[in-house]
């Protein structure tokens, strides 16, 4: 599916949406959403992959996408929760994190104890990481 021209202009047109929005999220990020979004709508109606595109709205992904970044951000900084302490590589801006390990985040080289996954409906979810 990622190698379609259709797959490839999905996530151009969601990615200058986010931007417009301005919300910057990895590219595989949105890869990965869109993917699982398409599958999830192929599986559900019961149709090919391919019939699925038709279904996909780039600036309404892009809208939810941008709205629960803010939401996290805005959570997050209320509580104090994902700041960075002084002197890391954060300089005290909230890190949000994805399940996908080549997300472009200040906390990549120092990541914190938890993650951030978005769900395939775009949700946020905080989770613990495991000790090795």
């Amino acid at each position: 599916m990622r190698n379609t021209k259709a797959f490839k202009e999905a996530v151009a047109q969601t990615l200058t949406e986010l931007a417009h929005r301005g919300v910057t999220l990895a590219p595989s990020t949105v890869e990965d959403t869109i993917e699982k979004n398409i599958n999830t709508v192929a599986e559900r109606l019961g149709i090919q992959v391919r019939s699925a595109w038709r279904y996909f709205d780039a600036a309404a992904l892009a809208e939810r996408l941008a709205h629960n970044a803010h939401a996290f951000e805005e959570s997050s900084s209320e509580k104090g929760v994902a700041s960075g302490a002084p002197g890391s590589p954060t300089n005290g801006r909230p890190c949000v994190r994805s399940a996908s390990p080549r997300l472009s985040s200040p906390c990549h080289r120092n990541p914190p104890p938890y993650g951030t996954l978005l769900t395939p409906r775009g949700d946020a979810r905080l989770t613990a990481r495991r000790s090795p």
